[in-house]
């Protein structure tokens, strides 16, 4: 082999053994293996998706795939809060109401509860929490005022009745650096009247009970107003005379209604002799306008053309029932709308308008002219109650100041129903009861609801007592029991509830000496007031007191008619303390009006 031939086999030999080399290396050193991979690329971040974006921006992602902004958020969430906030106030404000004081104060906050449900309502409108906040104040300020109006006292009748009496001395007291009176308020002295009320008998016939003074009246006098389909009374004004109290000149009653809906008015007297006194009167009332009469025959001026006469104003009945209307027979004439009334005298009547009020059918009516004669209304009752107390400011530097108080309730009906003993069976009457509620050295307004349950007939419900001419089992026509119940006074219910426990309606005509035998030609027959006494439990407390009341309504009828004639009203006064508790005294004192159920 030559020189040559050995240095190429020398090279090819390392060659080979570099190779191997690498091929270990390539297996981690001494053992075998495959060659290494290459490292992969690094991974791409995705992009982000609408909802991600919408979310990290502190958006809200729609289900449309639209993104509400957090600047819109914010503000799509303010005006819900300021909504929210304005119904709420609203909310509050008609609470106020129903928790007011009185009717006069639950009237006072119920406008400003209407002007915070206005507010709310424009609130609930707006596009911008801008606009719903304005509108949120609007309600809260409302609402504020509701309130406010809504604690307070504002009856008259109250405000007198709770009247601090030195206020001025109190107020001296301070600017000169000594020690103030304490305080003198009417409260206390109204309650001792109330006591007083609940010791006498009750009485009605528009006589007050615990009065002024011994046959002191009270004259109704009705001057015509607007009658609404639910009988209800708006308009009525009242001539009041009270021994030598008389109507403040100019003075404007308050005018509220009473819980079932009937008028009532807060009137303010002033005492003939002294000036220091007041007396504030509450009376309620069912009295109707005055009755419109019309031509008993149909109009031959004014007839009922159809496609051409007018029916200008009125409510048209759709029972086929008489309605009043001003009506215009013929448009052409120029002749103005006469008064009148649409009569059905045979039936069947029905009459058909269009918009314009043009008659365009008419079944049976005709058309019957106002005679401009009004009868009053010769049916109703009236209730409430009175207090008389003082008005001074400077009791306490006074040296005879006279802080003397009173009080009262009196009802009365204008229609005394005669009951006689050939009625029978049983009758309910439902209805209101106003008074006053005196508790915690405080004189409140009340209101209730009152049942009387009649049972007519003979010796019904006659008791085991002795003979007397009295109370004797023999002269009874009947009897009367009742419930005076869910009590609300200053706004707030009264735990419990008082029981007028039976009052016998005795034989006025019946001679208990002659045995009980009636010596007039019609047998059994009363005509007065009942009376009887009261228990019950009011807030915890045992009850005691009297009550009485009298029937109302027509009661002409003689013969079988007589035995299905019932009254159709009755009221009456009550009165009761709980004995026993001089220190922390509770009392009440109030009259109702009832009408019977059907």
């Amino acid at each position: 082999m030559t020189f040559r031939e050995k240095s190429i086999t020398k090279l090819y030999a390392f060659a080979m053994a570099a190779v191997f080399a690498l091929v270990l290396a390539g297996c981690g050193g001494g053992g075998g293996g495959t060659a290494a991979t290459p490292d992969p690329p690094a991974p791409v971040e995705p992009e982000p998706t609408p909802q991600e974006t919408c979310e990290a921006d502190g958006g809200r992602y729609n289900a449309d795939g639209s993104c509400t902004s957090a600047a819109d958020l914010a503000e799509e969430m303010a005006l819900s809060g300021a909504q929210s906030a304005a119904m709420a106030a609203y909310m509050a404000a008609a609470a106020a109401v129903s928790g007011a004081k009185d009717p006069v104060a639950a009237g006072n906050a119920q406008m400003y509860a209407a002007m915070a449900k206005e507010a709310s309502d424009a609130a609930a409108m707006a596009t911008t929490s801008a606009m719903a906040g304005e509108y949120q104040m609007k309600a809260e300020t409302a609402q504020g005022k509701a309130e406010m109006a809504a604690g307070t006292r504002g009856l008259g009748l109250t405000m007198l009745a709770n009247k601090e009496l030195n206020t001025e001395d109190i107020r001296n007291a301070g600017l000169e650096g000594k020690d103030p009176p304490k305080p003198v308020n009417n409260a206390k002295n109204v309650g001792t009247a109330m006591a007083a009320a609940t010791a006498a008998a009750a009485v009605t016939g528009m006589t007050n009970q615990g009065g002024i003074s011994a046959g002191t009246q009270l004259v109704v006098a009705e001057i015509a107003g607007t009658a609404v389909a639910d009988h209800k009374k708006t308009g009525s004004t009242f001539a009041v005379g009270m021994g030598t109290d008389r109507l403040l000149v100019g003075e404007t009653p308050s005018r509220f209604q009473t819980k079932g809906g009937w008028e009532a008015q807060d009137l303010l007297l002033v005492d003939g002799t002294d000036a220091t006194l007041k007396t504030h009167l509450v009376i309620s009332t069912d009295i109707q306008a005055d009755t419109q009469n019309y031509d008993a025959t149909a109009s031959t001026t004014d007839t009922i053309t159809v496609g051409t006469s007018v029916i200008v104003a009125g409510e048209i009945a759709r029972d086929g029932k008489n309605f009043a209307v001003s009506f215009n027979s013929n448009p052409a004439d120029n002749r103005p709308p006469v008064a009148g009334q649409f009569q059905c005298n045979t039936t069947p009547c029905s009459i058909s308008v269009d918009e314009s009020g043009k008659i365009v059918a008419n079944q049976n009516y005709t058309f019957h002219e106002s005679t401009g004669i009004t009868d009053p209304d010769g049916d109703y009752l009236a209730w409430g109650m009175w207090v008389q107390a003082s008005t001074i400011d400077d009791a306490s530097s006074r040296a005879t100041p006279n802080l003397n108080a009173q009080a009262g309730a009196f009802a009365y009906g204008s229609d005394q129903f005669d009951v006689k003993a050939v009625l029978t069976d049983t009758a309910t009457y439902n209805g209101d009861a106003t008074g006053l509620y005196s508790a915690g050295g405080m004189v409140e307004y009340f209101d209730a609801d009152v049942t009387l349950e009649a049972n007519f007939g003979g010796t019904v419900g006659a008791d085991s007592t002795a003979a007397t001419a009295d109370n004797n089992d023999g002269l009874l026509v009947g009897a009367v029991t009742g419930t005076v119940s869910n009590i609300r006074a200053g706004g707030m219910a009264v735990d419990g509830m008082l029981t007028l426990k039976r009052a016998p309606l005795i034989d006025t005509n019946a001679d208990a000496a002659n045995g009980g035998i009636d010596q007039n030609t019609e047998a059994g027959t009363f005509t007065g007031p009942f009376t009887g006494d009261v228990s019950g439990t009011l807030v915890g407390r045992a009850m005691a007191g009297n009550w009485g009341g009298q029937f109302y309504g027509p009661s002409g009828a003689s013969g079988k008619a007589a035995e299905t004639q019932y009254p159709t009203t009755a009221a009456g006064t009550f009165a009761a303390e709980a004995p026993g508790h001089s220190a922390d005294p509770i009392r009440i004192m109030g009259s109702f009006g009832t009408w019977k159920a059907e």
